[in-house]
Formats: C-alpha cells, sequence, structure tokens
C-alpha cells in the first residue's frame, strides 16, 4: 500500500532505460475508487512521441494508464519502450479526478458530525490499484472520542474506508456514525500516530554462574 508523497517526484522510465518523465500527481475514479492513471510531466523531447504539442516555458502533463506500468518502487518503470510512449495516454480524463483536489477537504459522518480534514489517500499498485482509504487528520474532539495517541510532533491518522463514504462534493460525507467508524478501527487495527516502536536491542550475553556448591569460594576469592 502507497501513499500520494510516497508516489510523487518519482521518475517515469521506460522499458528500454529512458527517462520518460516526474510523477506530478494521481488521478483516481471515484465511482470504483480505483488510480486508471498517473499524472506526468514529460521530459524535454518526449511531447512529440506523445503527440503533445510542445509549448515554450512549460512541462507537458499528461495521464498515463497504470496498466502499462510494470513495477514501482524508487522509480516507476513501464512495460513500453519510449517510442511507444503515445500508447500509455490514458483517453478518458473526464472521468478522473486528480487526488490533490480531495487534499483537505472536510469529512463527515451521517448524523453531521466534523471529525478532520482528508490528509492523504492509500492505494495498491500490486493489484488493481484500488483506493481502499482515505487518511484523515482528525480534530482534538475525535482524537480523544477515538482514544488516540498524539504527541507534540506527530498527529495521528484515522483511515476511513471508501467504501463507506457516501458522497463527495464540497466535502466527504461518511455513511456511517461514530460507532461505526470505532468498529471499522477496531477490526483494522486502530493507528496510534505516534513513531514506530525502536527496533529491539542486541541480545543480552547470559552471565555465568557457578554451581551452587562452589559459590562461596567465588564471592570470596582465593
Amino acid at each position: 500500500m502507497l501513499g500520494l508523497e510516497e508516489i510523487i517526484g518519482l521518475e517515469v522510465i521506460s522499458s528500454d532505460a529512458r527517462v520518460v518523465g516526474t510523477v506530478e500527481g494521481v488521478g483516481v475514479d471515484l465511482l470504483q475508487w480505483k488510480v486508471p492513471a498517473l499524472s506526468v510531466g514529460l521530459r524535454r523531447g518526449v511531447e512529440d512521441l506523445a503527440g503533445i504539442k510542445k509549448r515554450p516555458f512549460s512541462v507537458e502533463k499528461v495521464y498515463m494508464r497504470t496498466q502499462d506500468l510494470e513495477a514501482i518502487s524508487d522509480t516507476v518503470i513501464m512495460k513500453l519502450p519510449l517510442s511507444s510512449v503515445g500508447e500509455t495516454i490514458y483517453q478518458e480524463q473526464e472521468t478522473v479526478t486528480p487526488a490533490g483536489s480531495l487534499m483537505g477537504m472536510r469529512v463527515i459522518l451521517r448524523n453531521a458530525r466534523y471529525i478532520g480534514m482528508v490528509d492523504n489517500m492509500l492505494f495498491d499498485p500490486a493489484g488493481d490499484w484500488s483506493v481502499p482509504y482515505l487518511q484523515v487528520k482528525p480534530d482534538r474532539s475525535t482524537v480523544e472520542e477515538l482514544n488516540m495517541s498524539r504527541s507534540f510532533m506527530t498527529s495521528p491518522l484515522v483511515p476511513v474506508r471508501t467504501a463507506d463514504i457516501r458522497a463527495i462534493g464540497d466535502m466527504v460525507m461518511m455513511g456511517i456514525d461514530m460507532g461505526e467508524l470505532k468498529e471499522s478501527l477496531r477490526n483494522r487495527g486502530a493507528p496510534s500516530g505516534g513513531p514506530p516502536p525502536p527496533p529491539p536491542g542486541p541480545p543480552q550475553e547470559e552471565r555465568w554462574e557457578p554451581p551452587e556448591q562452589y559459590r562461596d569460594q567465588y564471592r570470596q576469592g582465593p
């Protein structure tokens, strides 16, 4: 599972090891809650291959189909060579919403209770690019009601299931109430919001002890 910050800024590389451009955004199908395309800022010279007219002093952007991507880690690798980049263009751009437009939206529950603002989106590039969760930065009262930990340096994030979203307009309207939200967090494992625990230290060496009948001699010394 990846968040937006883990993919935006990655270079897109063709199958013949040529730099195509840089990921600048994520396109979301809000009906299916999937990521059918990534917004890619094209490298200079690639515009012609993509069938895009070049404009001076600007970076041309295209939506690239996620089905044409082979792997994502430190870079994004395409299945096709640079000469075929035009074949990866997502044509149904009107069906996708930039994920960035969701960030900062207010989130309310079914009973009109405000719980916070959208802070991130989690999606699964290893599977079918589904978007199972939005991460919400909760307000103080929600943090207290959910009994979440909070520190000076970090704020907790609440994962809300996209399957529980009723509508999206000027805000995100959930189809669940606070009780159902608590239940979904219990089933998933409530996030702590704090830093992960430190790794375990090195194993402690066992201290040698003499047999019981000789312990007094060892304590007294020679």
